[in-house]
Protein backbone atom coordinates (compact mmCIF):
# COMPACT_ATOMS: atom_id res chain seq x y z
CA UNK A 1 0.00 0.00 0.00
CA UNK A 2 1.53 3.44 -1.15
CA UNK A 3 1.56 6.13 1.34
CA UNK A 4 1.26 8.93 -1.23
CA UNK A 5 -1.15 9.34 -4.18
CA UNK A 6 -1.39 11.32 -7.12
CA UNK A 7 -4.47 14.01 -7.54
CA UNK A 8 -5.56 16.84 -9.93
CA UNK A 9 -6.10 19.56 -7.54
CA UNK A 10 -8.28 22.92 -8.32
CA UNK A 11 -6.17 25.09 -6.50
CA UNK A 12 -7.65 28.15 -4.66
CA UNK A 13 -6.95 30.55 -7.71
CA UNK A 14 -8.70 27.97 -9.37
CA UNK A 15 -5.58 26.62 -11.98
CA UNK A 16 -5.10 22.69 -12.14
CA UNK A 17 -1.93 21.07 -10.55
CA UNK A 18 -1.17 17.71 -10.35
CA UNK A 19 0.20 17.18 -6.63
CA UNK A 20 0.74 14.12 -4.13
CA UNK A 21 -1.22 13.80 -1.28
CA UNK A 22 -0.92 11.33 1.87
CA UNK A 23 -2.92 8.24 1.86
CA UNK A 24 -5.30 7.82 4.63
CA UNK A 25 -7.21 5.14 6.47
CA UNK A 26 -10.89 5.12 6.33
CA UNK A 27 -12.63 6.34 9.41
CA UNK A 28 -15.58 5.02 11.35
CA UNK A 29 -18.51 4.38 8.24
CA UNK A 30 -16.26 5.32 5.56
CA UNK A 31 -14.49 3.13 2.81
CA UNK A 32 -11.55 3.75 0.58
CA UNK A 33 -11.67 2.84 -3.22
CA UNK A 34 -9.14 2.57 -5.53
CA UNK A 35 -10.00 4.04 -8.14
CA UNK A 36 -10.49 2.36 -11.95
CA UNK A 37 -12.01 5.42 -14.26
CA UNK A 38 -13.15 8.66 -13.21
CA UNK A 39 -15.07 10.84 -15.73
CA UNK A 40 -14.98 14.67 -16.40
CA UNK A 41 -17.97 16.63 -16.04
CA UNK A 42 -18.98 20.17 -17.62
CA UNK A 43 -19.69 21.24 -13.55
CA UNK A 44 -15.85 20.42 -13.51
CA UNK A 45 -15.22 22.70 -16.35
CA UNK A 46 -17.24 24.53 -14.95
CA UNK A 47 -15.57 25.13 -11.32
CA UNK A 48 -12.42 26.09 -13.58
CA UNK A 49 -13.83 28.71 -15.79
CA UNK A 50 -15.99 30.05 -13.07
CA UNK A 51 -15.81 28.80 -9.53
CA UNK A 52 -19.26 28.09 -7.59
CA UNK A 53 -20.26 28.91 -4.04
CA UNK A 54 -20.49 25.13 -3.59
CA UNK A 55 -16.55 24.93 -4.02
CA UNK A 56 -14.24 24.60 -0.78
CA UNK A 57 -10.57 25.24 -2.63
CA UNK A 58 -8.38 23.61 -2.40
CA UNK A 59 -9.81 20.59 -3.60
CA UNK A 60 -9.18 17.53 -5.84
CA UNK A 61 -11.67 17.48 -8.80
CA UNK A 62 -13.66 14.52 -9.51
CA UNK A 63 -17.21 13.33 -8.43
CA UNK A 64 -18.28 10.39 -11.03
CA UNK A 65 -16.01 7.11 -10.85
CA UNK A 66 -15.72 3.66 -9.42
CA UNK A 67 -13.37 1.31 -8.40
CA UNK A 68 -12.21 -1.45 -5.68
CA UNK A 69 -12.97 -0.78 -2.12
CA UNK A 70 -9.15 -1.04 -1.03
CA UNK A 71 -9.39 -1.00 2.47
CA UNK A 72 -12.90 -1.04 5.23
CA UNK A 73 -13.21 1.38 8.34
CA UNK A 74 -14.98 0.53 11.59
CA UNK A 75 -18.43 -0.18 11.31
CA UNK A 76 -18.87 -0.90 7.67
CA UNK A 77 -21.29 -3.42 7.15
CA UNK A 78 -22.59 -4.92 3.81
CA UNK A 79 -19.06 -4.37 1.96
CA UNK A 80 -15.74 -6.24 1.75
CA UNK A 81 -12.05 -5.18 0.33
CA UNK A 82 -12.19 -6.26 -3.48
CA UNK A 83 -15.44 -5.37 -4.20
CA UNK A 84 -16.20 -2.88 -7.17
CA UNK A 85 -18.74 -0.05 -6.27
CA UNK A 86 -19.99 3.01 -7.99
CA UNK A 87 -19.15 5.85 -6.14
CA UNK A 88 -22.14 8.44 -5.43
CA UNK A 89 -21.57 11.70 -5.15
CA UNK A 90 -22.32 12.95 -1.17
CA UNK A 91 -19.83 12.75 1.36
CA UNK A 92 -21.99 14.40 4.07
CA UNK A 93 -25.48 15.31 4.46
CA UNK A 94 -27.34 16.69 7.56
CA UNK A 95 -30.08 14.45 7.83
CA UNK A 96 -32.46 17.11 9.26
CA UNK A 97 -32.81 19.59 7.29
CA UNK A 98 -37.13 20.24 5.19
CA UNK A 99 -34.77 18.55 2.20
CA UNK A 100 -33.30 15.80 3.28
CA UNK A 101 -36.40 14.73 4.91
CA UNK A 102 -38.38 14.57 1.61
CA UNK A 103 -35.37 12.71 -0.02
CA UNK A 104 -34.17 15.87 -1.88
CA UNK A 105 -30.51 15.25 -0.70
CA UNK A 106 -28.98 17.44 -3.48
CA UNK A 107 -30.31 20.17 -1.75
CA UNK A 108 -29.30 19.60 1.98
CA UNK A 109 -28.33 22.89 3.24
CA UNK A 110 -25.29 21.19 4.85
CA UNK A 111 -24.09 18.92 1.60
CA UNK A 112 -20.74 18.13 1.23
CA UNK A 113 -19.90 16.77 -2.01
CA UNK A 114 -17.07 14.21 -3.13
CA UNK A 115 -15.04 16.45 -5.35
CA UNK A 116 -16.21 20.14 -4.71
CA UNK A 117 -16.09 20.27 -1.11
CA UNK A 118 -14.46 17.08 -0.41
CA UNK A 119 -11.46 15.76 -2.29
CA UNK A 120 -12.64 13.49 -5.26
CA UNK A 121 -12.04 11.19 -7.88
CA UNK A 122 -9.33 12.45 -9.97
CA UNK A 123 -6.82 10.73 -8.18
CA UNK A 124 -5.47 7.32 -7.13
CA UNK A 125 -7.52 6.58 -4.08
CA UNK A 126 -10.97 8.18 -2.69
CA UNK A 127 -12.39 8.22 0.52
CA UNK A 128 -16.50 7.75 0.55
CA UNK A 129 -18.95 6.70 3.37
CA UNK A 130 -20.18 3.28 3.04
CA UNK A 131 -23.84 5.06 2.26
CA UNK A 132 -22.31 6.42 -1.01
CA UNK A 133 -21.42 2.92 -2.76
CA UNK A 134 -23.10 1.33 -5.37
CA UNK A 135 -21.86 -2.81 -5.98
CA UNK A 136 -21.21 -2.81 -9.72
CA UNK A 137 -22.75 -6.31 -11.59
CA UNK A 138 -20.13 -8.60 -12.15
CA UNK A 139 -20.97 -7.88 -15.99
CA UNK A 140 -20.54 -4.39 -16.17
CA UNK A 141 -16.83 -2.84 -16.88
CA UNK A 142 -15.35 0.24 -15.36
CA UNK A 143 -16.07 2.08 -17.83
CA UNK A 144 -19.51 1.36 -18.02
CA UNK A 145 -19.80 1.72 -14.34
CA UNK A 146 -17.98 5.03 -14.41
CA UNK A 147 -20.77 6.71 -16.77
CA UNK A 148 -23.67 5.79 -13.92
CA UNK A 149 -23.28 9.07 -12.00
CA UNK A 150 -24.12 10.94 -15.50
CA UNK A 151 -27.21 8.49 -16.30
CA UNK A 152 -28.24 9.20 -13.13
CA UNK A 153 -28.74 12.70 -13.91
CA UNK A 154 -30.62 12.04 -17.23
CA UNK A 155 -33.18 9.57 -14.95
CA UNK A 156 -34.10 12.54 -12.27
CA UNK A 157 -34.41 14.90 -14.85
CA UNK A 158 -36.21 13.05 -17.65
CA UNK A 159 -37.69 10.47 -15.79
CA UNK A 160 -38.57 11.20 -11.80
CA UNK A 161 -39.09 15.28 -12.92
CA UNK A 162 -40.66 15.54 -16.46
CA UNK A 163 -42.12 12.06 -15.98
CA UNK A 164 -41.21 11.25 -19.44
CA UNK A 165 -43.82 8.33 -21.23
CA UNK A 166 -44.06 6.23 -23.79
CA UNK A 167 -44.66 7.52 -27.48
CA UNK A 168 -43.97 11.59 -26.04
CA UNK A 169 -42.58 13.79 -28.59
CA UNK A 170 -38.84 15.44 -26.82
CA UNK A 171 -36.52 18.21 -28.07
CA UNK A 172 -33.20 17.71 -26.25
CA UNK A 173 -31.68 21.14 -27.22
CA UNK A 174 -27.30 20.11 -26.90
CA UNK A 175 -25.78 17.08 -28.02
CA UNK A 176 -23.02 16.86 -25.85
CA UNK A 177 -22.68 14.38 -22.86
CA UNK A 178 -26.17 15.63 -20.75
CA UNK A 179 -28.06 15.69 -23.67
CA UNK A 180 -26.88 12.73 -25.35
CA UNK A 181 -27.52 10.70 -22.53
CA UNK A 182 -30.64 12.36 -21.78
CA UNK A 183 -31.76 11.60 -25.22
CA UNK A 184 -31.05 7.53 -24.86
CA UNK A 185 -32.69 7.33 -21.57
CA UNK A 186 -36.20 9.05 -22.74
CA UNK A 187 -35.92 6.68 -26.35
CA UNK A 188 -35.26 3.70 -23.18
CA UNK A 189 -39.07 4.95 -21.92
CA UNK A 190 -40.18 4.87 -25.53
CA UNK A 191 -40.11 8.35 -25.80
CA UNK A 192 -39.53 10.02 -29.60
CA UNK A 193 -36.32 12.24 -29.36
CA UNK A 194 -35.69 15.26 -31.78
CA UNK A 195 -31.69 16.09 -30.95
CA UNK A 196 -30.57 20.08 -31.60
CA UNK A 197 -27.31 20.84 -32.11
CA UNK A 198 -24.73 23.42 -34.13
CA UNK A 199 -22.86 22.30 -37.00
CA UNK A 200 -19.68 22.42 -34.69
CA UNK A 201 -22.21 19.46 -32.98
CA UNK A 202 -21.60 17.38 -36.15
CA UNK A 203 -20.14 14.41 -35.02
CA UNK A 204 -21.62 14.37 -31.32
CA UNK A 205 -24.74 14.34 -34.12
CA UNK A 206 -23.28 11.66 -35.90
CA UNK A 207 -23.20 9.46 -33.15
CA UNK A 208 -27.39 9.91 -31.83
CA UNK A 209 -28.16 9.42 -35.28
CA UNK A 210 -25.91 5.76 -34.88
CA UNK A 211 -27.76 5.52 -31.36
CA UNK A 212 -30.86 5.46 -32.69
CA UNK A 213 -31.90 9.33 -31.64
CA UNK A 214 -35.64 9.80 -33.94
CA UNK A 215 -34.10 12.78 -35.60
CA UNK A 216 -31.37 14.86 -34.98
CA UNK A 217 -31.21 18.69 -36.51
CA UNK A 218 -28.35 20.93 -37.53
CA UNK A 219 -30.06 24.50 -36.85
CA UNK A 220 -27.09 26.07 -38.42
CA UNK A 221 -28.75 24.46 -41.96
CA UNK A 222 -32.21 22.81 -40.58
CA UNK A 223 -35.30 25.12 -39.91
CA UNK A 224 -36.10 23.04 -36.56
CA UNK A 225 -39.26 24.66 -35.69
CA UNK A 226 -40.71 23.51 -39.47
CA UNK A 227 -39.18 20.40 -38.12
CA UNK A 228 -40.81 20.02 -34.49
CA UNK A 229 -44.10 21.11 -35.77
CA UNK A 230 -43.93 18.83 -39.06
CA UNK A 231 -43.60 15.83 -36.73
CA UNK A 232 -46.40 16.65 -34.11
CA UNK A 233 -49.42 17.91 -36.42
CA UNK A 234 -48.73 21.25 -35.81
CA UNK A 235 -48.71 21.35 -31.80
CA UNK A 236 -44.69 21.43 -30.66
CA UNK A 237 -43.60 18.89 -28.74
CA UNK A 238 -44.67 16.82 -25.02
CA UNK A 239 -41.41 17.60 -23.03
CA UNK A 240 -38.48 20.02 -24.46
CA UNK A 241 -35.04 19.86 -21.82
CA UNK A 242 -32.27 22.55 -22.62
CA UNK A 243 -28.94 21.04 -22.03
CA UNK A 244 -26.65 23.67 -23.19
CA UNK A 245 -26.84 25.82 -20.78
CA UNK A 246 -27.64 28.66 -23.01
CA UNK A 247 -30.44 31.33 -22.89
CA UNK A 248 -31.21 31.34 -26.67
CA UNK A 249 -31.71 27.78 -26.44
CA UNK A 250 -34.08 27.68 -23.68
CA UNK A 251 -36.14 29.96 -25.79
CA UNK A 252 -36.32 27.77 -28.53
CA UNK A 253 -37.45 25.09 -26.23
CA UNK A 254 -40.23 27.05 -25.00
CA UNK A 255 -41.54 28.05 -27.47
CA UNK A 256 -41.51 24.86 -29.53
CA UNK A 257 -43.22 22.70 -26.65
CA UNK A 258 -46.92 22.08 -27.13
CA UNK A 259 -49.73 23.99 -25.02
CA UNK A 260 -49.80 21.89 -21.22
CA UNK A 261 -46.20 20.45 -22.41
CA UNK A 262 -43.32 20.72 -19.92
CA UNK A 263 -39.65 22.21 -20.07
CA UNK A 264 -37.04 21.28 -18.08
CA UNK A 265 -33.84 22.94 -17.71
CA UNK A 266 -30.79 20.30 -17.03
CA UNK A 267 -27.52 22.50 -18.78
CA UNK A 268 -25.77 24.40 -15.99
CA UNK A 269 -26.78 28.32 -16.59
CA UNK A 270 -23.34 30.85 -15.66
CA UNK A 271 -25.26 34.02 -16.66
CA UNK A 272 -28.45 35.71 -15.92
CA UNK A 273 -31.00 35.77 -18.23
CA UNK A 274 -34.96 35.88 -19.04
CA UNK A 275 -37.98 33.43 -19.62
CA UNK A 276 -40.79 34.39 -21.66
CA UNK A 277 -43.56 34.35 -18.75
CA UNK A 278 -46.25 35.26 -21.66
CA UNK A 279 -46.01 32.70 -23.35
CA UNK A 280 -45.91 29.99 -20.49
CA UNK A 281 -48.39 31.13 -19.23
CA UNK A 282 -50.89 31.73 -22.72
CA UNK A 283 -49.41 27.50 -23.08
CA UNK A 284 -50.16 26.51 -19.64
CA UNK A 285 -46.41 24.90 -19.38
CA UNK A 286 -45.27 23.09 -16.62
CA UNK A 287 -41.72 24.54 -16.41
CA UNK A 288 -38.86 22.34 -14.14
CA UNK A 289 -35.41 22.01 -13.28
CA UNK A 290 -33.38 19.34 -12.39
CA UNK A 291 -29.84 20.03 -10.33
CA UNK A 292 -28.03 16.53 -9.89
CA UNK A 293 -29.69 13.52 -8.81
CA UNK A 294 -30.97 11.99 -5.43
CA UNK A 295 -29.99 8.83 -4.11
CA UNK A 296 -33.14 7.03 -5.38
CA UNK A 297 -32.32 7.38 -9.00
CA UNK A 298 -28.87 4.97 -8.64
CA UNK A 299 -30.85 2.10 -9.03
CA UNK A 300 -32.54 2.74 -12.05
CA UNK A 301 -29.74 3.92 -13.78
CA UNK A 302 -27.56 1.46 -12.93
CA UNK A 303 -30.17 -1.15 -14.47
CA UNK A 304 -30.30 1.12 -17.19
CA UNK A 305 -26.79 0.09 -18.00
CA UNK A 306 -26.70 -3.41 -16.92
CA UNK A 307 -29.43 -4.36 -18.63
CA UNK A 308 -28.26 -2.51 -21.64
CA UNK A 309 -31.17 -0.21 -22.29
CA UNK A 310 -28.59 2.64 -22.64
CA UNK A 311 -25.57 2.30 -24.78
CA UNK A 312 -23.36 4.92 -21.93
CA UNK A 313 -20.05 3.14 -23.18
CA UNK A 314 -20.81 4.42 -27.09
CA UNK A 315 -20.41 8.00 -25.44
CA UNK A 316 -16.72 7.77 -24.12
CA UNK A 317 -14.20 9.72 -26.31
CA UNK A 318 -11.14 9.14 -25.14
CA UNK A 319 -9.51 8.09 -21.66
CA UNK A 320 -6.35 9.56 -20.35
CA UNK A 321 -3.68 8.90 -17.41
CA UNK A 322 -3.38 11.62 -14.32
CA UNK A 323 -0.27 12.74 -16.01
CA UNK A 324 -1.79 13.99 -19.04
CA UNK A 325 -4.78 15.72 -17.06
CA UNK A 326 -4.00 18.91 -19.08
CA UNK A 327 -4.67 17.28 -22.69
CA UNK A 328 -7.74 15.87 -21.04
CA UNK A 329 -9.70 18.97 -19.89
CA UNK A 330 -9.00 20.44 -23.45
CA UNK A 331 -10.32 17.65 -24.49
CA UNK A 332 -13.40 17.96 -22.63
CA UNK A 333 -13.43 21.49 -23.21
CA UNK A 334 -13.32 21.15 -27.02
CA UNK A 335 -16.74 20.19 -27.60
CA UNK A 336 -15.78 18.12 -30.15
CA UNK A 337 -15.82 14.80 -27.71
CA UNK A 338 -17.97 13.85 -25.60
CA UNK A 339 -16.80 11.74 -22.49
CA UNK A 340 -13.31 12.16 -21.30
CA UNK A 341 -11.98 9.46 -18.72
CA UNK A 342 -8.92 8.90 -16.29
CA UNK A 343 -7.53 5.80 -15.64
CA UNK A 344 -5.07 6.29 -12.86
CA UNK A 345 -3.44 3.02 -13.62
CA UNK A 346 -2.28 4.70 -17.56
Amino acid sequence: MENQMKGICLNEDRTLQLKNFPVSPPTQGFVRVKIKRSGICASDLGYIKYGAKRLELPVILGHEGCGIIDEIGQGVKGFEKGERVVVMTTYELCGKCRYCKMGATNLCIKRKGIGSKVNGMFADYVTAPSSSLIKMRDHVTYEEACMTELTVCAVHGIVETAKVRANDWCLISGPGPVGLITALVAKAYGARVILAGLSADEKRLKKAKELGIDITVDISKENLEDIVYSKTEGYGVDISVECSGNYKSMKTCIELTAGRGKFLQMGIMHEIGSIDMWLVLHKELKIYSSLSQVPQSWKTAADLIAEKKVDVKALISKTYGLNDYKEAFEAAASGQNLKILFDPEI
